[in-house]
């Protein structure tokens, strides 16, 4: 900021400059815009009518230029004379000498400025031009002035003679007309300069001047900045100090080239801007005095329009370099008496080389007055490569009392200081409430990695434990013709007016994060809510997350909230699409264990893999679900190891139902597990899934055969091809030995077995004995194989025949169906024949009194 000055540097008049060589006219001749003549010709015009005054014979001198500074020193004037020498020898100037009358009388003689002190003669056919100045006190007018030339006489009384006078008109003006152009000198380079524009500024209160020149350098080297003073005078005279913009700071000007540079100053608010003036001083370092250079009349004072239009791109010009700014979009939505807004803001650099980016701070401004910052970390050190585009996210929570559609996105460069610093443009945030992205459908999406089509292929609310879980698919699709680079996704969620993003993860179907042309990936968003809770709105953003940075990667918003679950028939199958992890699913069977508190509902699944490596399988979660939406949590059992190409695998599935639930009504909700992030590892414990099907089931009751040939308890198949029951007289046991075959099926890898088999024996009074058996086990696998048990009770002393029935159960979680049921004659033996020939491979010599059962 710089602050008003009333007593320094008016300059009303200079066509001066530091340098008055004698090329300056062949300089001025030279030029080649019909401005700079005109602007040339008015001021030689005023001053020819002045005539020039004999010196002596084929010499004479006229007023080429004059000017004047306001300093608290003492106002200076300077005056250009240019000498013209047309006789054939050179002329000493030191016989000649100039003073100044001021309109109140005072006279002064002038003395040469420093860059003209060296010029002591002319030579002989030429012409030559010397810059006097003289401090002319508190005299504060040109007009009247008087500049008289002498010449030494010392037949005078004072020894000089008055040789002739210059007195300034009355209308002279030694300001360059507006619209018109000035040539002068700078560095010892021929500059054309012209004043381009004057902008007025209103910014927190305060009100800011910046003044446009041009400079053309008309030289061969290159013109740097030669660290002129820069006033700007009001019509009243009141003066400021200007000082250079910051883009315009140690400018250089290459040859022939044209440049603009701008000029800036606080000014008071009340101040007039009508005729005012720019005015450009030097330091004459010898002197140690300011001397005028060249004073301007400004065009009309504007004010700029810094509003941009929605979707307009403003171009600004940073170190030389033109960069695109846009506000792409915005979106907006209500919470809790909060507008949140999401901007992305567009900057490519259009220029030639590498540009570092102003950390720019942005303001969301109201029509009411407010400002509402933004969180603008993104532009530290934002360096942009030529032809560099980023898309920057910037988020605005603004109160819904304030009205959202006439706010301005502001940008400003960062405050510097003793730098006057003012908006550089005031974006037009369009005001259109978000988008309802309907599910299944594309939307465009651009953003810092790129342009991509994005769908919300679906929405399920699932159960999860005391709770629901929602899952969204999101397919996101690279729409460019170069691969692009994902980010590592976090994920915000609202469910209505609830933020539910500390329950949610974000997983990816593939390790690869590489789009190429038209690629796409799927991410899923998991979060939990109450189950009882209801809501008609979905948001979900995804964040990339880098640092300490959290940008906005897209974002999605819906009330279309139809939990979307594939229905699949009974007996058909469904497929798992995850990476390395394909397979097709399908029932293999669903059976109901009966008990006298509560039912089993059971099923077994077969997953069969399509993958042409060996992989690890799919974790499942599963569900059984009612016609009146009652889930209840099903344990899942598989194989924890990889499986072969085209390998099969056993999945078994079940629950435990209240008597009351009818098992026929039931449907398996079935998905793919996660956790943390990611797919379940095998064996892992799922904190979530994903792809959940609704699976018909064809649940098949257990039919109990007649005998126990081909009993299946899969994966095995018991065959009891011969029982033989044995009493001895007088003996308290009854042997029975089974002669059966058993096998066991290898065309799965499943997990691990939960069954047993129980063989349950009904002797001839009726009493009832069990073994609970171990397929495998208790049982060993293979053909005509036997097993012993001994039962015991006193009974057995007088039992002399009958028959005893044998029941086979499957058992599952203490529930049984009957498989099969047999009955065998019991073998009357007295003690004098019992036969020590026993040739069971398997016996169980422990024995049960029934009566204590």
């Amino acid at each position: 900021m710089h602050a008003r000055r009333t007593k320094v540097a008016v300059i009303i008049l200079s066509a001066a400059v530091l340098s008055q060589a004698s090329a300056y006219g062949a300089y001025a001749a030279s030029t080649t815009t019909s401005s700079t003549k005109t602007a040339t010709a008015t001021t030689a015009s005023t001053l020819d009518k002045l005539g020039s005054i004999a010196l002596k014979s084929n010499f004479s001198v006229k007023l080429t230029d004059a000017g004047f500074l306001t300093q608290d020193g003492g106002n200076i004037l300077t005056y250009t004379l240019s000498y013209n020498n047309g006789s054939g020898s050179s002329i000493n100037l030191v016989d000649y000498f100039s003073k100044v009358t001021t309109a109140g009388g005072t006279v002064i003689q002038g003395s040469p400025v420093t860059s003209s002190a060296t010029i002591k003669s002319i030579p002989s056919k030429s012409s030559q031009s010397v810059t006097y100045y003289a401090n002319v006190g508190k005299s504060t007018s040109l007009n009247g002035v008087k500049i008289s030339v002498f010449g030494w006489d010392f037949s005078s009384t004072d020894y000089q003679k008055k040789l002739g006078t210059f007195t300034l008109p009355v209308a002279f003006s030694q300001a360059v007309a507006r619209g018109q152009s000035k040539k002068i000198t700078l560095n010892n380079q021929p500059v054309t300069t012209k004043t381009e524009s004057l902008q007025i500024y209103k910014y927190n209160g305060k009100v800011y001047a910046k003044v446009g020149v041009s400079l053309t350098n008309q030289g061969t080297k290159v013109l740097s900045d030669p660290g002129l003073k820069g006033y700007l005078a009001s019509a009243g005279g009141s003066v400021f100090e200007l000082t250079l913009d910051d883009t315009s700071s140690n400018y250089k000007v290459q040859p022939q080239e044209k440049k603009t540079i701008y000029y800036m100053t606080e000014i008071p608010s009340y101040m007039k801007t009508d005729n005012m003036t720019l005015q450009f001083a030097g330091e004459d370092t010898s002197l140690k005095i300011a001397l005028p250079i060249v004073t301007y009349n400004l065009p009309a004072a504007t004010t700029p329009d810094l509003v941009v239009a929605s979707n307009v791109i403003k171009k600004l010009t940073i170190n030389n370099n033109t960069v695109e700014t846009q506000l792409k979009s915005a979106n907006v939505y209500a919470d809790n008496g909060t507008a949140k807004w999401t901007l992305q803001f567009r900057v490519k650099n259009s220029g030639n080389k590498a540009i570092t980016l102003p950390a720019y701070e942005f303001t969301v401004k109201a029509a009411e007055g407010y400002s509402f910052p933004l969180d603008t970390k993104a532009f530290a050190n934002l360096t942009l490569k030529p032809l560099e585009e980023k898309i920057i996210e910037l988020s605005a929570e603004v109160p819904l009392t304030i009205a959202q559609g006439t706010l301005q996105l502001q940008m400003t460069e960062p405050a510097v200081e003793g730098k006057i610093i003012f908006p550089t443009a005031y974006y037009q945030i369009p005001y259109t409430l978000q988008t309802n992205n309907w599910q299944d459908t594309e939307y465009a999406v651009e953003n810092s990695y790129g342009t991509f089509a994005v769908k919300l292929k679906n929405i399920q609310r699932l159960p999860w434990a005391d709770k629901d879980q929602l899952v969204a698919k999101i397919n996101i699709r690279n729409t460019k013709s170069t691969s692009v680079q994902l980010p590592a996704f976090t994920s915000v969620i609202k469910a209505g007016e609830s933020d539910i993003s500390s329950t949610s993860q974000v997983v990816t179907e593939s390790t690869q994060t590489i789009l190429g042309p038209n690629e796409s990936a799927d991410v899923y968003v998991v979060a939990n809510v109450p189950y009882t809770y209801q809501f008609n709105q979905l948001k979900i953003t995804l964040q990339e997350t880098s640092g300490e940075s959290k940008n906005n990667f897209l974002s999605l918003s819906t009330n279309q909230l139809d939990s979307r679950v594939q229905e699949v028939a009974a007996l058909s199958s469904f497929q798992i699409d995850l990476e390395s992890k394909k397979a097709e699913v399908l029932e293999r069977r669903t059976t109901v264990y009966q008990g006298a508190s509560s039912n089993i509902m059971y099923t077994e699944l077969e997953m069969n893999s399509e993958e042409t490596r060996k992989s690890e399988q799919a974790q499942l979660v599963a569900y059984y679900k009612t016609p009146d939406n009652q889930y209840y949590e099903a344990e899942v059992n598989q194989s924890t190891t990889s499986t072969s190409p085209n390998g099969k695998n056993l999945v078994t599935v079940w629950t435990k139902l209240p008597l009351g639930v009818d098992p026929s009504q039931l449907v398996l909700y079935i998905g793919e597990g996660v956790s943390e992030g990611k797919l379940t590892a095998p064996g892992g414990k799922s904190t979530g899934y994903i792809n959940t099907v609704s699976l018909g089931l064809n649940n098949v009751a257990v039919e109990s055969k007649s005998n126990l040939l081909d009993v299946e308890s899969f994966p095995y198949n018991l065959s009891v091809t011969n029982a033989v029951a044995t009493v001895t007289s007088g003996k308290d046991t009854l042997s029975t030995v089974l002669t059966y075959n058993l096998s066991s099926s290898t065309l799965y890898e499943s997990g691990t077995y939960e069954h047993k088999l129980v063989l349950e024996l009904i002797d001839p009074f009726g009493q009832t004995m069990e073994k609970t058996l171990t397929l495998g086990t208790d049982l060993p696998l293979g053909n005509f194989k036997s097993y012993t048990t001994t039962f015991t009770s006193n009974l057995y002393k007088t039992l002399g025949g009958g028959a005893i029935r044998l029941n086979v159960y499957d058992e599952f979680q203490g529930h049984r169906n009957l498989l099969g049921t047999g009955t065998y004659v019991v073998t009357y033996q007295t003690a004098s024949t019992t036969s020590n020939n026993n040739s069971t491979s398997n016996t169980d010599s422990s024995a049960n009194n029934p009566s204590d059962t």
